[in-house]
């Protein structure tokens, strides 16, 4: 074989083997969005759907379930043993959105709200647990470090852009 023929039987492999790849991995592409986007569309309700082209589509990540119109607040990670959280009926996986009226938000952290109280003091927590909105009352306690201090027994993630994740008494 001639060494124009080697060129392009080396140039014809390299557009084949080319082709095939962008054809098998817009293929791989296509199932893979599509089972991903069948995950995702069964766990964002309908109201979720953003009104307009210009905001952004809402993910929620498997496992989680996605809650309804909460635009800030702190999702309880844990809730310690015999805590004043515990005895009010404060689960893991609830947000607190509201300490007696006061939204928790970038600039009312739920330890700020919570430390602003003092031991002994009842307080209404606005609590969304999935799709329900509820209110829990609760009788704070005092903390380890600080008998003085007010004491709730949650470890929780802020839901708010920027937000600090601090313990509550700390």
């Amino acid at each position: 074989m001639s060494t124009r023929g080697t060129i392009l039987l080396a140039v014809g492999m390299l557009i084949l083997g080319l082709a095939l790849g962008v054809l098998t991995g817009g293929v791989a592409g296509f199932f893979i969005g599509q089972g991903t986007g069948a995950a995702i569309s069964q766990s964002v309700p309908p109201t979720a759907i953003p009104a307009s082209p210009n905001q952004p589509t809402p993910f929620f990540p498997r496992g989680l379930a996605p809650f309804a119109n909460v635009a800030g607040g702190a999702r309880i990670e844990e809730v310690e043993k015999d805590s004043p959280a515990e005895k009010a009926g404060i689960k893991v996986g609830d947000i607190i959105t509201a300490v007696s009226s006061t939204k928790v938000d970038a600039e009312h952290s739920l330890s700020d709200l919570i430390q602003a109280r003092k031991p002994g003091e009842k307080v209404d927590l606005a609590i969304t647990r999935g799709a329900q909105t509820l209110t829990l009352t609760v009788e704070l306690g005092a903390s380890v470090q600080d008998s003085t201090k007010a004491y709730l027994g949650v470890r929780y993630t802020p839901l708010i852009p920027g937000g600090r994740f601090r313990f509550p008494g700390s």
